[in-house]
């Protein structure tokens, strides 16, 4: 993709945003992983949320089977509900990330979602995250 249709995509997207806040635009299916996460953030900075989430989701459904990119998409989506005060989706999405982490091999996952992982999880009232029991093993 030509930096011209990025940047012609990208002001449509801000056009979509200052139209309507809630609003979804049609992802084009030729946007990076990389396009698709930078959309999401600039999705966020304009209070459309639902766009956020779309594209975010589009990220998981179209890279989610590298693990790194999994990994980033599922982050920015559980920090976007936890910056809409949804607090459930947030400690879902957090404690999938938690849990990938636990049972990878030390160092073969960037670990800096894993220190925004933990971050954010503290960030989401107690109620909410205690609401999420530890699996035990017998």
């Amino acid at each position: 993709m030509t930096m011209k249709k990025f940047i012609s995509i990208f002001a449509i997207t801000l056009l979509f945003a200052a139209a309507g806040c809630n609003s979804v635009p049609e992802i084009p299916t030729d946007l990076s992983y990389t396009q698709l996460i930078q959309m999401g953030q600039d999705s966020i900075e304009f209070a459309n949320y639902k766009a956020a989430e779309a594209y975010y989701q589009t990220a998981i459904q179209r890279y989610g089977l590298n693990i790194n990119s999994y990994i980033e998409s599922t982050y920015e989506l559980g920090h976007l509900y936890l910056t809409c005060k949804k607090y459930d989706k947030a400690v879902a999405k957090f404690t999938e990330l938690q849990m990938i982490y636990e049972d990878s091999e030390a160092g073969s996952l960037p670990a800096s979602f894993k220190k925004l992982t933990a971050i954010n999880m503290e960030r989401i009232p107690e109620k909410y995250r205690s609401a999420v029991a530890p699996e035990t093993e017998e």
